[in-house]
This record gives structure tokens, sequence and C-alpha cells, in this order.
């Protein structure tokens, strides 16, 4: 992520050697923000895993499939996720998003890129990220999907677009029932007129966690019919 921000960032937060998640300071972490003890307490998703979404499932699963993939229509190809959502990959990306800690796009976009290239999941034309409405990301000051996808972006090089737009304020999705997500999220996104580049292209789309898949697929479906050909995900946890 060669820009500004990422400047700006690190001169406000020279955070190398530090684990971000218990404040540590230890030179072996060098530049993985985590320390030893932190990374043995995450959860990673183990396999078998739906090959749809990347829910644990059990080992008889006849296609591969979750129950809810298997009944439902999805318009992204394959979402994957190296971290379960729970404990202190939890409380991290919850200080992330609402304690304005956006410098740890680089210790979860350093994950992520890890995990992508380790899984051979990392073949896309483009890379875009899930947008926040106006209001919400004047209050918040940062999209902390963006800063994960331009990271992605630059370590892999791959081109980011900035494809997306949130036309519709939303709810807060934490809490809602399942179908409820999906109500408060119809037509949310539309595709930039500027994004024309995207059409006939594979995309990989970043967010932070999928829960039901709601956000992601709604975004998936904005993509697909504005013309790109095929939309993966790929999100810190589940």
């Amino acid at each position: 992520m060669n820009s500004y921000a990422e400047s700006f960032l690190e001169l406000i937060y020279p955070e190398k050697n530090t684990c971000f998640i218990c404040e540590t300071y230890d030179e072996k972490i060098n530049d993985k923000y985590i320390c030893s003890d932190c990374e043995k307490k995450i959860k990673k998703i183990i396999h078998p895993a739906c090959s749809k979404c990347c829910k644990p499932i059990e080992f008889n699963s006849f296609d591969g499939l979750c129950k809810e993939c298997r009944g439902a229509k999805r318009y992204f190809e394959t979402s994957r996720s190296p971290y379960a959502y729970e404990g202190i990959i939890k409380k991290a990306i919850y200080s992330y998003k609402y304690y304005n800690k956006s410098y740890f796009f680089k210790f979860f976009g350093n994950c992520l890129v890890d995990y992508m290239k380790d899984t051979n999941y990392a073949d896309f034309d483009f890379i875009a990220s899930v947008p926040l409405h106006l209001s919400k990301m004047r209050k918040r000051g940062y999209n902390q999907s963006e800063l994960l996808a331009r990271h992605i972006s630059y370590k892999l090089c791959i081109p980011y677009v900035d494809a997306l737009k949130r036309t519709k304020k939303t709810f807060k999705q934490s809490g809602q029932k399942k179908e409820d997500r999906r109500k408060n999220l119809k037509n949310a996104f539309t595709v930039k007129k500027s994004a024309q580049k995207i059409i006939n292209s594979t995309i990989l789309l970043v967010d932070d966690i999928y829960t039901t898949g709601s956000t992601v697929d709604e975004c998936s479906k904005a993509l697909i019919k504005y013309g790109a050909e095929k939309v993966y995900i790929i999100t810190i946890a589940r």
C-alpha cells in the first residue's frame, strides 16, 4: 500500500516490534505485529470447511457445502477466511473498527496475504472492498475493509479498484436475524461508473467479517449485474 495514508500512519504509529493484541514489545516480533503468545491463542478455521463460505462442516457432508449454502443462491463463487470470529481475533477486529485503530490493517492485511499465498487464492484481475455509507465514513474516518484491500493489492501486485458505492444507509447488521439482514441490505450497493474496467473480470472482494454472507453477497450481486465475470471473497474471520 504505497500511499500517503500508509506513510502518515507510519509516522503516527511507530509500532514495529510491538504486538497489536497485547502491546508487548519484543524485537522478535519485527513486522508481524503479533507476539508468539498471542499468535498461539488465535483459533484458525480447520477443515473440513464449506467449499462455498468456509464454515466448518462435518466430514460426512456429501457435497462439501454447509446447510446455509446448500439452501441459498450465492452470487459470489467462494469466500475464504483464515480465522474463527472469536477470542482475541474478535476483540482485535472490534478495536480495529470502533476504537480508531486503523493501523491494525497491517497485521490483518499481512495475515490475509500469507493465507492467500499458502492456499493459492490469489489469481484475480482486481481487488475491491465493501464500502461504507458516507455518513459512517465521516464518523469513523476510514473504511477498515478498504485499508485491508489496498494493503493486499500492494503486497500481491493486483490492481485495486474503487468499484462499489453504498447508496442506502442500513441498520447495524449485528443482532439482526438472517432474513432481516438480507432485507436491510437489499439494493444497498451500486457500481460506480468509473469502474468499467471490471467488466468481464474476476474480482476479489475484501471485508472484515463474514457472518451470514448477506453483505458480500449483495456486493457481489451488484458487481455481477454490472458485468464482472466472477466474484470471490476474503475476510479476516467468519
